[in-house]
């Protein structure tokens, strides 16, 4: 079980790679996460050539804890990204912010037009061993100031932002922000990058790297997934805007995806349940982010008990029922409850099938919900797919926890 505190994983970070520590091919497509312990995979074994363009950022970290040594590894680390890629006004455009205490554009993706003129300009870096590390100015900068068609920008190109750091986001005395405030900060201006097409990269250089918040603010990687929330709006919740608490949070948890209806993409489908339940609307139904948001925050509240089984029947038998999707595709229920189920024979019952059938359970619990319970519908292990918090306010502060599980069973399929 988890509770509302998150935890820290202990993975391996892209600098422990570039080390040696684990040999891969260095051929670079920004390709997601690759294994259970979200070590980036910015490879692709089939080609050094990365033909695709793009528009591609680096936002690199320049604070004092990363050190000369580790800030010159960083640099190395860039320029073997750039050699699978064709530079140039046509093809791919590079740009890159430094950030620490404060963050400053270095270039824009009209600042150099060959491989040899973005190399030199990344050799001239400055380490400006600054005492905090705001990634939440670099990525703000990003948006205001790189992502726009008077920095070079381009509307029919992938949109990609790379971001390597040391450590967790930490304003130090150059913001007056509270550290939770600033890592709030963080994910928003990532949220707001991801909202607008820019595929977010969180790379993590060393041994003290927060690889929760790294994935909290990277894109999932581009495998495939259906993904259904079950969410609860039975009378104890007590309004609207209570539930819209729970609406709120799988539109900020579906930020970090790509959604859509191709063969890469992760579907989203809802259930409600109190007395009744009902399919408000399945993986078919919307085929990109702001459309599926949009729907989700229309969803109305009702009155009624707690039967959480209806909501597995629907699952089970309508759910995934036209999924028209290989069967390797991981498919995810997550079940958000205050409370106990009213009916919980029928949904021990219930759940014997859903788990036969191969589909992967989280269980979310807030107010008076029952442990016990939510470790009977999560998938084991319990540690890893029961998240509880206090009330409906505070469910944001396990959903970048939810999403590295849920991009860790991605990866792994």
């Amino acid at each position: 079980m988890r509770n509302n505190q998150l935890t820290k994983r202990s993975g391996l970070s892209i600098m422990e790679i570039y080390n040696g520590q684990i040999i891969l091919s260095w051929i670079f497509t920004l390709q997601g996460i690759v294994n259970s312990q979200f070590t980036f995979n910015l490879t692709d074994s089939s080609s050094t050539d990365c033909s695709e363009d793009a528009d591609l950022l680096f936002l690199i970290d320049t604070s004092r804890s990363l050190g000369l040594t580790a800030y010159q590894k960083e640099l190395r680390f860039v320029e073997k990204v750039l050699e699978g890629y064709q530079i140039g006004s046509n093809r791919t455009k590079v740009a890159v912010i430094t950030f620490s205490a404060g963050s400053r554009l270095e270039f824009d993706f009209n600042g150099h037009n060959s491989k040899d003129d973005v190399i030199r300009a990344i050799r001239g870096l400055s380490y400006t061993d600054g005492m905090s590390t705001t990634i939440y100015r670099a990525l703000e900068q990003a948006r205001r100031e790189v992502f726009t068609p008077g920095a070079g920008d381009r509307p029919n190109v992938k949109n990609l932002a790379v971001i390597l750091t040391d450590g967790e986001t930490n304003p130090g005395e150059y913001d007056a922000y509270s550290l939770e405030m600033a890592k709030t900060l963080t994910r928003q201006e990532a949220n707001q990058l991801k909202f607008h097409g820019v595929e977010v990269f969180g790379i993590g250089v060393g041994h003290r790297v927060d690889n929760v918040e790294m994935v909290g603010i990277s894109t999932c990687n581009n495998k495939p997934a259906d993904v259904f929330f079950m969410v609860d709006k039975s009378s104890s919740l007590g309004s609207q805007a209570n539930f819209d608490k729970e609406l709120s949070f799988i539109a900020r948890f579906v930020e970090g995806f790509n959604i859509g209806q191709g063969p890469k993409d992760v579907r989203v489908g809802v259930i409600s349940f109190s007395t009744e339940a009902k399919l408000e609307f399945g993986l078919a139904s919307y085929g990109d982010k702001r459309s599926l948001q949009n729907a989700l925050l229309g969803i109305e509240f009702s009155l009624g008990n707690t039967y959480t089984h209806k909501a597995f029947d629907i699952l089970l038998n309508r759910g995934f029922s036209a999924s028209k999707r290989p069967s390797t595709v991981p498919r995810v229920g997550v079940i958000m409850t205050d409370g106990q189920s009213t009916n919980p024979y029928k949904l021990e019952d219930v759940l014997m099938m859903v788990k036969l059938r191969g589909i992967e359970i989280f269980s979310i619990g807030f107010g008076s919900s029952d442990l016990g319970e939510l470790n009977m519908m999560a998938t084991v292990p319990d540690h890893t797919h029961v998240f509880v918090v206090d009330d409906v306010h505070t469910l944001d502060t396990v959903r970048d926890e939810l999403y590295l599980e849920i991009c860790n069973l991605i990866g792994q399929s």
